[in-house]
Parts: C-alpha cells; structure tokens; sequence
C-alpha cells in the first residue's frame, strides 16, 4: 500500500513539473531622448573687434570665430541633456571638425563614456587657441558633433 502512495505522490509531481505555461505579451526595454545645446561663448582676454559663436541643435552645433586674433583664447560651452522619460544615456563619441594652421583645438570638461542619468545634463567646452603667427585664419568655423548610445552596465 505504501508503495502504491508513494507510486502515486510521484505521478502527480511529475505532472506538475512536465506543465507547460504559455505567456503572451509585449516587452519594451525604452528609448533614449538627448539633446545638444549651445552654452555661453566667450574669449580670454575680451577683446572688441573679435567674437566667437555657436548655433545649431540637435545632435550638431557650428562655432564660428568672427575676426580670430593672435594669442586669444576662445571658448564655448555646449549642454548634452537627456529627457526625463529617457533611459540612461553614454556619451559615445565627440567629434570637433575644423582643422587650421597655427590653430589649436580640444573638447574639455566631457569625456567619451561619460554617463547622463535621465532629467540630467552635462556641460562641456570647446577651446579654440589662435597662436603667435603671421597670419592667422580670419574666420575659422568648427562641427561640433556628439553621438550617444543608451547605457547598460
């Protein structure tokens, strides 16, 4: 008798553990939504007959550099935001186009894999240096380009 129960308990386990269950439905693991933003553009030493500026949107800006001098610092800051709703986003590449002689730039202050967590953003900042020479590039304009990608960890 007592195999028989035994027998049985087993039968029924191992109709339970053979179920199958079937789920339906949709999975959705989010978007990204960032954006690029000019800042404050300014030079060091303020000079009047020199400007520098930026405009665009999206995901590129331009920076012009109107009447560049000699040995003057120009600098312009620019916001990668991300929207509240989005995911967690990395900064997968920055591109700054625009090459001249006598001419030096960087992109300072952000990094490539820098992180920017939804309802955020981060300020960076591109430095133009127009060096002891000649002539320097009258009005040398720049591409500013930031790719993002959403990020996992």
């Amino acid at each position: 008798m007592a195999l028989l129960l035994a027998l049985g308990a087993m039968g029924t386990a191992y109709g339970a553990w053979v179920d199958e269950i079937y789920i339906e439905g949709t999975l959705s693991t989010g978007d990204i939504s960032a954006g690029l933003t000019c800042g404050t553009c300014w030079e060091e030493p303020d000079t009047p007959d020199t400007d520098i500026d930026c405009t665009g949107g999206s995901m590129t800006l331009t920076i012009d550099v109107t009447s560049a001098l000699e040995d003057v610092d120009y600098y312009c800051n620019f916001i990668v935001s991300n929207a509240a709703g989005s995911l967690p986003i990395k900064i997968k590449s920055m591109n700054l186009t625009g090459s001249y002689s006598g001419v030096s730039e960087a992109i300072e202050n952000l990094t490539v894999g820098d992180v920017i967590d939804p309802g955020t953003s981060a300020t960076g900042k591109v430095h133009i240096y127009v060096t002891s020479q000649t002539d320097p590039p009258q009005n040398p304009a720049y591409t500013l380009t930031v790719s993002v990608e959403r990020w996992n960890e």
